[in-house]
């Protein structure tokens, strides 16, 4: 079983809540004792009201430290055996304070009897107060318990925030080395064929990994600037494809303050090449338009005889990308003609 941790915490101090308790039975107790001593005069209610207080608060300290003790040496031990040693050391340590009390105390100050067991008065007091120590033990254990499952449920939130990040790093990851496989494919092909074209390849390949490495840690980027390395993506594309695939986009200036994860767009004008068969006739035409707070990435459907072989990157990438971001859901919509993405704008300060 864990260790049992000290009853106090940061936030809230269970001292305090204790001494508010004590402080509502102290105003209950002396009147009890008034009644059933036929005693209603201030200066009883008085004396009771101040050595009850005085009690209590010794009972709830005693209480207090050994909880704190048993935490420390018992944690060994089964819930059952520490709760019960628990209340037998308290119940004891509580019975010799009051009897310590009333014969140095009360007796010397107010004349009251002697602490007799025999006696009647002195088995009412302290039984009374007994039952007092059971229930301030049983406040004090419940709240313990209480900062223990908040301390939990802390810890499990901060498990969860640090496994999100793994998570969202673990995409990321995938993302960099697919984008490079990807145009040093196209490079590959077009180094035999144009070398003007493929310096001009080149250097736009540069400009456009230099943003993923900027980007590389940034869990956002502002709109504008995955704009910006979209067209010089999408050079890479049009240097490869000519018109047989066509950007539009229209954007508002106002929407650019907003943000998304890094490589979005990228990523949706790549899946609509992968997975269309296009031709200068025919072109592939993928259109980003802002709606709201949102963007819709839009492509016609022409679908190739044999489409390349999907890694699963793609849609699924931005989809949990966000899901580890936002509560913004990316959401798909389909007919026999188009393919819509609706991707979430995300507001930053």
């Amino acid at each position: 079983m864990a260790q049992t941790q000290p009853l106090i915490q940061k936030n809230v101090s269970p001292i305090r809540i204790t001494l508010v308790m004590i402080g509502v039975v102290s105003l209950l107790y002396p009147l009890f004792f008034a009644y059933i001593d036929k005693q209603f005069s201030l200066r009883f209610l008085a004396v009771e009201l101040l050595f009850t207080t005085a009690r209590l608060t010794c009972i709830a300290f005693i209480c207090y430290g050994i909880i704190w003790l048993s935490g420390k040496a018992l944690h060994w031990a089964p819930s059952w055996l520490r709760h019960l040693l628990e209340v037998i050391v308290i119940l004891f340590c509580a019975y010799w304070f009051l009897v310590a009390f009333i014969e140095g105390i009360d007796r010397p100050l107010t004349g009251s009897n002697p602490a007799d067991p025999a006696s009647w008065v002195f088995r009412r007091h302290i039984g009374l107060y007994l039952l007092a120590t059971v229930f301030i033990y049983t406040f004090l254990s419940g709240l313990n318990y209480y900062h223990l499952a908040q301390q939990k449920t802390a810890q499990a939130e901060k498990l969860q925030r640090e496994f999100a990040q793994v998570r969202l790093q673990a995409l990321k990851s995938q993302v960099n080395p697919h984008f490079l496989f990807n145009s040093l494919s196209v490079l590959s092909s077009l180094v035999h064929v144009d070398a003007e074209l493929s310096e001009k390849f080149i250097l736009q390949l540069s400009k456009a990994y230099r943003y993923i490495l900027d980007q590389k840690d940034a869990d956002l980027v502002p709109l504008r600037e995955e704009l910006q390395f979209l067209d010089a993506y999408f050079f890479l594309l049009q240097i490869r494809f000519g018109q047989k695939v066509k950007l539009q986009q229209h954007i508002a200036p106002e929407t650019t303050g907003y943000s998304l994860p890094p490589l979005t767009l990228q990523l949706l004008v790549e899946n609509a090449v992968k997975h269309n068969a296009m031709s200068a006739a025919q072109p592939l035409i993928i259109s980003i338009d802002a709606a709201g707070n949102e963007l819709v990435v839009q492509n016609n459907i022409s679908r190739r005889n044999q489409s390349e072989t999907s890694t699963g990157i793609g849609l699924d990438n931005i989809k949990k990308r966000y899901a580890l971001l936002t509560e913004g859901k990316v959401t798909i919509e389909q007919d026999a003609q188009t393919f819509k993405v609706h991707i979430p704008l995300i507001k930053t300060a």
